[in-house]
């Protein structure tokens, strides 16, 4: 077969399929209209330099511009691509395949127009310049082998042709997902120019270890006006706002909303509405959703209730009778299955019962009780009779570094909304010394050579948003960061901070603390020169064979470090990975935020003036203009093992300033 048959066949097998189905079974979109093209965690800036940008007195941080899926499968060689359950990605799958195969048929891309790229009115258009590769579509099956998969789907891809391999429903392989992975990237890698898309449940991958050559980004939910868009392009009626609704964000909602009375502006609210207009027989549909949740397919339920997040809703419906303990049982079972379940539950409860469900999911052993807290912190909050277990429980998830990234980051901000019981102030001591400062490479932290430092306190974690808030209360300096004052982000570290705005914060707790008697009044708050941060992240750790030195002391570990593996493209909550802790008790060294420092750079990014080994020559020197850079340390959100380590030096100009960059404290003597 031609690679022109096989184009062919994708789009008559394809275009075809309905998108949005009414009640009557008539298809009001197909997917040749064309879906909402989806855009992805990941944005222009983080693309560009990482944001380097100056702050004049009018400059505020940029919006995001994200970038579209196709964009970033033109970029990535394999892609691991996430949502949560109902998000579409199947949709997206079968419309990227079409779409190729319709280009190349064409020869010419299709021109969508502008494509929003987020709620503030930016929008662009996508292109993806020949030659395209041919799309090969497939779907994982339980413990299936990617050459049983092709064999089943009897996938070939003519020729020596460069291929797209589509990859959805990863999480359906079970314990084999990343083997899944390792081999699709390496077939693809045998056929010059190919590359992989894989689509899995974000909840399902969040603990995953991907292969080497691995990008995981997350698919974001569907924008305000990307619906409105979709709307007014294919002349749909809408009897209310519900499409537009927060909830309706999630794809399956958002086309479950189209076909109802369009009243309901929460999720259980929009499948109420529609449940209302379909008359006794829906009265099934709740416990039939929860007889099927673990299946991939519901038949017995109208092709609008299939999705797995329709079904999750549904299922608490059904669960509303249930006594407490039983509902703690149901979910103990599989908790990963049962809990958008119980949180949908425990949100449509009265005071009572959710207290009740609360503290039973608590009071449930091991994991599951984990996990029972996590669910329902999330629904009650300090005012609950529960809350005192369940905070002491969101506590000791983060400090023992259980469940995944991504759980331990929800109870990080779960904590963070309601109060943060953690001392984010706390210092710990490092003692003076000499120690192996640098690496053999790369060159801007080589030569290895010894330094000495004395004695300091460093802080325990980076500086956090409600930390430097109350800074700027006090003091009325400008931050203009797009975090300040959302409460679920006050435990993060606090960036878009210029080495300026990081100096003036250091000189306020000075004051501050001298008054509270929390430091000498010899002592001073300040940034921590190179030697004292790589000192406080390595300890005595000498390195061995040119290996890098990672604060943990031991090889690279994915679950030590907010780096580019964890997926976030973003901050977290702090010390929410405890296995990266350092020598002294420091936490988040490795990633998360590049840290400022006080040592001078040079002015040349790529190479620094103030090149090692370090001693005195004027690179301690505050005054220095604003053309100098200033050093930074760890890496960040975006870092690999690379740079997330204790070695690597980056820089920026002291009055740059980006949401990857932050800092830490030391307190020391004269």
């Amino acid at each position: 077969m031609s690679a022109e048959e096989a184009c062919r066949r994708i789009v008559a097998r394809l275009s075809g399929e309905p998108l949005l189905t009414a009640a009557d079974g008539r298809a009001l979109v197909r997917l040749a209209d064309g879906p909402i093209p989806r855009i992805v965690a990941w944005t222009h800036e983080d693309k560009a330099a990482k944001g380097l940008r100056k702050l004049a007195a009018d400059a505020v941080p940029q919006p995001p511009v994200h970038f579209t899926v196709a964009e970033m499968v033109q970029e990535t060689p394999a892609l691991l691509l996430t949502g949560e359950a109902g998000s579409g990605r199947t949709t997206l799958a079968r419309h990227l395949a079409q779409t190729l195969a319709q280009a190349r048929l064409a020869g010419a891309w299709p021109d969508a127009g502008p494509i929003a790229r987020n709620d503030l009115g930016d929008a662009l258009p996508e292109a993806w310049p020949g030659p395209w590769p041919l799309p090969v579509l497939l779907s994982a099956e339980p413990g299936a082998t990617l050459a049983q998969v092709m064999a089943r789907d009897g996938t070939g891809a003519p020729g020596d042709e460069p291929v797209l391999l589509v990859l959805d429903d990863v999480e359906r392989a079970g314990e084999r997902a990343t083997a899944l992975l390792a081999e699709a990237s390496a077939w693809a890698a045998g056929r010059a120019g190919s590359r992989v898309l894989a689509l899995a449940d974000a909840a399902e991958a969040a603990g995953w270890r991907l292969p080497e050559g691995w990008t995981r980004l997350g698919m974001l939910p569907l924008l305000a006006a990307q619906r409105r868009r979709f709307v007014a392009a294919h002349g749909l009626a809408v009897p209310g706002e519900a499409p537009f609704a927060p909830a309706a964000s999630n794809a399956s909602l958002f086309a479950l909303s189209l076909d109802g009375p369009g009243h309901g502006a929460s999720e259980e609210a929009i499948v109420a509405d529609w449940l209302a207009t379909r008359g006794e027989a829906a009265k099934a549909f709740p416990a039939l959703a929860a007889e099927t949740l673990a299946d991939r397919d519901a038949d017995g339920l109208p092709p609008a209730l299939r999705p797995r997040r329709v079904r999750q809703l549904l299922a608490a419906a059904g669960l509303a009778g249930e006594a407490p303990a039983a509902v703690a049982a149901i979910f103990a079972g599989a908790p990963q299955l049962w809990a958008p379940v119980v949180a949908s539950l425990l949100g449509r409860a009265g005071p009572v019962r959710r207290d009740a469900v609360a503290a039973a999911l608590v009071g449930l052993p091991g994991d599951a009780g984990a996990r029972g807290a996590l669910v329902a912190a999330g629904c009650v909050g300090p005012g609950s009779p529960a809350w005192p277990a369940l905070e002491t429980a969101l506590v000791a998830v983060i400090a023992a570094g259980s469940l995944t990234a991504r759980l331990r980051e929800d109870a990080g901000r779960i904590l963070s909304r309601h109060g943060d019981p953690r001392d984010l102030d706390a210092l710990v001591p490092v003692p003076g010394g000499s120690f192996t400062m640098g690496a053999p490479a790369p060159a801007n932290s080589a030569p290895p050579h010894r330094a000495t430092v004395g004695p300091f306190r460093m802080g325990r974690f980076p500086v956090t948003n409600g930390q430097f808030e109350r800074f700027v209360a006090e003091t009325g300096r400008a931050w203009r960061s797009p975090e300040r004052g959302k409460p679920d982000r006050r435990s993060a570290p606090a960036t878009d901070l210029t080495w300026r705005d990081a100096r003036a914060y250091c000189a306020w707790l000075t004051d501050r603390w001298r008054a509270e008697g929390r430091i000498g009044a010899g002592e001073t708050v300040r940034l921590p020169t190179e030697p004292e941060w790589e000192r406080a992240a390595r300890g005595d750790q000498t390195g061995t064979d040119g290996a890098v030195v990672y604060p943990w002391a031991g090889p690279w570990n994915p679950d030590a470090v907010n780096g580019d593996e964890t997926g976030f493209n973003d901050t977290c909550t702090v010390g929410i990975f405890p296995a990266g802790r350092a020598p002294y008790g420091c936490l988040d060294m490795a990633g998360q935020v590049w840290e400022w420092v006080s040592t001078l750079w040079g002015e040349d990014m790529g190479k620094p003036s103030f090149a090692y080994p370090y001693r005195d020559d004027g690179r301690e020197d505050a005054d220095a203009g604003p053309t100098i850079r200033r050093g930074l340390r760890g890496g960040c959100f975006s870092s690999g093992p690379p740079k997330a380590c204790c070695t690597y030096r980056g820089s920026l100009e002291p009055d740059g300033f980006w949401r990857g960059n932050g800092f830490r404290i030391v307190v020391a003597g004269p």
